[in-house]
């Protein structure tokens, strides 16, 4: 919308008393803007068709020119890749198909050069079984570190946990002929964190990364690090208990976590809870402690289960605002490497790009750090992959019921050539289809694309206070498929309004003194009422005194 974004630095000086340098809460994650990157797919530097930390290295220019402050590394340590690198055997070393330890500093030293942070990955769940610790561990029920994770020594499975795909979740080890735990596939046994000196090892390995200079972790399922003492089994409605995930020892470890990671200046954490369907805010919520003394932020997937709906939308976000302690900082996220990409929860078709701008307009403005997947700045959708090119081992088990997370992590689209400019040989997954007409070359050169758009928003963002660390008040709650909210600090206020439906839908009169500053559409329309275009959203700006 060429027509009023020149504005926006005049608009914001004359309308706003504040600055972002002004910021309350100086604290960087709170105001910062995520990226999240799944490596293998980002950019290969080096021929072989897997994207590496070289790759990652030299597209920083286009994270710093999207207005990028943090990126958030999916596991790049040394593993088997059993599951995508979630099944680490080192974890102070970085797995060479991604590079070496020297490219990992270097990317932290250019990074940081920018002003992008870099946060890793941290699997505490489980480790693969090519893991030293579970070398030890297996070779004797009378090892030193047997107890580190997490065994029984009956002639039987003790109990019913299931793995979360709903597997068996006790494997048979032929070393001993006893049973051992895993949450996830049987080459990823699960830690015992009761254990005092595989904690204390466990957190030395965080140490090695944070006196490296990492800015902090995504900590990846950790509702599911400390299972039953006791071993019991699971009721058949698990969604109301669940004795091998939630239990209370978890937040312990956390807030000993959060202790080591206070003994380094500005670093910060996110946590995956994992939950089943249709999310659980008040659990989520609980991951943040006091505020202040257990993660500093938790994801609430509720809104990935949710389908185009601005009244859903609107309940799921209050929700999770309503769960939050009084200190706690919400976080938001709409698509990720194991849900896929938002775009195709809605439904394909020619309102596509439009949707695009409107969830920016909304993961940009909430109260909350937005977190970026890859790929969704472009307006990217799943893939379709045929059975013979799955890569995922949950796809390859239960095609055609699922068909796994290939379809959401597919390389980065560049440009139209082949390769789509993420390799110059065959990439270890099939590009998107689409990425001759979808990709960064071609969308930064269209001023009205899914890109443009969201840089436009992350410029407006940075620009006003309100939009990082305003309150949030709904004045439309999904009613007629608009959702609306003002954002207010101090003497700054923003309108945001946005309109689901895929029909213009009139607004009532926006007050007087408020200016336009942002629109997803060239042919807005101001008047009384606002008459609101197919899934137009709107920013408005205005100074209280």
């Amino acid at each position: 919308m060429m027509s009023v974004l020149p504005a926006i630095a005049n608009t914001i000086d004359f309308q706003c008393n504040m600055t972002a340098d002004e910021l309350v809460d100086t604290s960087w994650w709170k105001h910062a803007v995520f990226y999240h990157i799944y490596p293998k797919s980002f950019q290969d530097s080096d021929g072989d068709g897997i994207g590496d930390i070289r790759g990652i290295t030299g597209r920083l220019d286009y994270l710093a020119e999207l207005g990028i402050d943090a990126v958030w590394l999916s596991p790049v340590y040394r593993s088997p890749m059993v599951d995508g690198g979630y099944d680490i055997s080192d974890y102070c070393d970085i797995d060479p198909i991604f590079g070496s330890p020297e490219d990992f500093k270097n990317l932290l030293t250019q990074a940081h050069d920018k002003g992008i942070k870099v946060m890793m990955d941290l699997v505490m769940n489980h480790t693969s079984d090519q893991h030293p610790w579970f070398a030890e561990s297996r070779s004797s029920p009378d090892n030193p570190k047997r107890d580190w994770y997490i065994w029984n020594a009956g002639h039987k499975a003790p109990n019913n946990w299931r793995t979360n795909f709903l597997e068996r979740a006790w494997c048979r080890d032929s070393v001993t002929g006893q049973f051992y735990y895993h949450s996830f596939f049987k080459e990823q046994p699960d830690l015992n964190w009761r254990n005092e000196d595989m904690k204390q090892a466990f957190f030395e390995n965080i140490r090695f990364w944070l006196d490296m200079g990492v800015d902090g972790f995504r900590l990846d399922v950790v509702n599911m690090i400390v299972k039953d003492s006791l071993l019991r089994n699971n009721p058949l409605q698990v969604r109301t208990k669940a004795y091998n995930r939630n239990q209370p020892e978890t937040y312990d470890i956390l807030r000993e976590f959060r202790s080591l990671l206070n003994e380094y200046p500005d670093k910060a954490s996110v946590g995956e809870i994992y939950v089943l369907p249709p999310g659980d805010p008040t659990l989520t919520a609980s991951f943040l402690g006091n505020g202040d003394d257990m993660l500093h932020m938790a994801f609430d997937f509720s809104l990935l289960f949710r389908t185009w709906n601005a009244r859903k939308y609107y309940q799921t976000i209050q929700s999770y605002y309503d769960a939050l302690p009084p200190a706690g900082w919400p976080c938001f996220a709409f698509s990720n490497h194991d849900m896929g990409r938002s775009l195709n929860r809605f439904g394909r078709g020619r309102h596509t790009h439009e949707k695009a701008k409107l969830l920016a307009v909304l993961l940009l403005t909430l109260k909350g750090t937005p977190f970026i997947y890859y790929g969704d700045e472009l307006g990217m959708i799943n893939a379709r992959i045929p059975r013979k090119q799955i890569r995922d081992r949950y796809g390859k088990m239960f095609w055609p019921l699922y068909k796994g997370r290939d379809q959401g992590r597919t390389p980065m689209q560049w440009n139209a050539d082949t390769g789509g400019g993420f390799t110059d040989s065959e990439p270890w997954l099939a590009l998107n289809k689409n990425y001759h007409t979808v990709n960064a070359e071609s969308e930064i050169a269209d001023e009205n694309s899914v890109l443009n758009t969201y840089r436009r928003l992350i410029t407006l963002r940075k620009a006003v206070p309100a939009l990082q660390q305003g309150k949030i008040e709904f004045t439309e709650t999904g009613q007629k498929g608009i959702l609306s909210y003002t954002r207010t600090l101090d003497d700054q206020q923003t309108h945001v309004i946005l309109n689901f439906n895929s029909h213009k839908r009139n607004f009532p009169e926006i007050s007087e003194g408020y200016t336009l500053v942002f629109s997803t559409h060239d042919n807005y329309t101001i008047g009384d009422p606002l008459v609101l275009q197919p899934f137009e959203a709107v920013i408005y700006c205005f100074a209280l005194k």
